[in-house]
Order: structure tokens, then sequence, then C-alpha cells
């Protein structure tokens, strides 16, 4: 079955997920928590287990769609992705993605249904988010 991995790039986190074409759903799968320098051993691991079609990566515009230093930061990621596993990469804009995850983790933590410590894996929600998006306009 094919799949696909989606990624929220950031500086400190970078959430990653899976999706698959047929189910045509994604999951948060895991959060790479970055210290200091970002090494590429657990986005290889994740790529070699889901051996993906492509990677999906978010696009951080600005509210009105512009381009931020972030938007150069993840293109610049997404670039040295396509060089390193040689697959095709979509970026896909991510403007809210961020504030639905915390939104929808506030409203489980009012209901009792997350902890806090829950909250380290918000990246990956994201980023599921990011490939759902993408998978919802795929044919």
């Amino acid at each position: 079955m094919p799949s696909y991995i989606g990624i929220d790039f950031g500086l400190a986190n970078i959430g990653v997920s899976v999706g698959q074409s047929i189910t045509k759903t994604a999951s948060a799968l895991k959060t790479i928590h970055v210290n200091k320098k970002f090494t590429w051993g657990e986005l290889d691991a994740i790529i070699e287990q889901w051996q993906p079609q492509a990677i999906i990566i978010g696009r951080p515009l600005t509210e009105d769609g512009k381009e931020q230093q972030s938007t150069k930061q993840a293109h610049n990621f997404a670039n040295k992705m396509k060089h390193r596993y040689k697959l095709p990469i979509y970026e896909v804009d991510e403007r809210y993605s961020s504030m639905a995850v915390q939104d929808e983790f506030a409203q489980a933590r009012s209901l009792g249904n997350a902890k806090r410590k829950h909250s380290k894996n918000l990246d990956a929600h994201a980023a599921k988010n990011i490939l759902q998006r993408w998978l919802d306009t795929r044919q």
C-alpha cells in the first residue's frame, strides 16, 4: 500500500506523520526533538521503515499568504530531503495547522482525554494535519 510521510518542520522540533493513499488517512508518527543541530538518523530510519512514495512538508506562510523566514528554512530542508532521499517533495500551505492542533489538545485536556506529557508530540499532530490536507486534495 503506497505511503507518504508528512513533515512539520521547525528548528526545535520536526513533526512526522504517515499516511496511506488507499484509505486517504494520515496518522501522527513522532516528533523529532532537535538538540542544537539536526541529525538525519531518526528521519532516515522512518524513511527506511515506511518506504514512502513522496514526502509532504508544510509551507509556513503568513496569515495573508506571504513568505517569511521560516518559509525559506522549510524550503531549504525540503531541498535537502529531495537530494538525500531521491523522492518527490510536495510543499503544502500549513497556515493554522499548529493552531488547530493546539486547540484540539486544549479541548482534549479539558475533557480529561490528554495529559500535559502528550504536548511533546503536538508537532507530529501538526504534520498529520499537513499530510491529511494534501491527501484530501488527491484524486
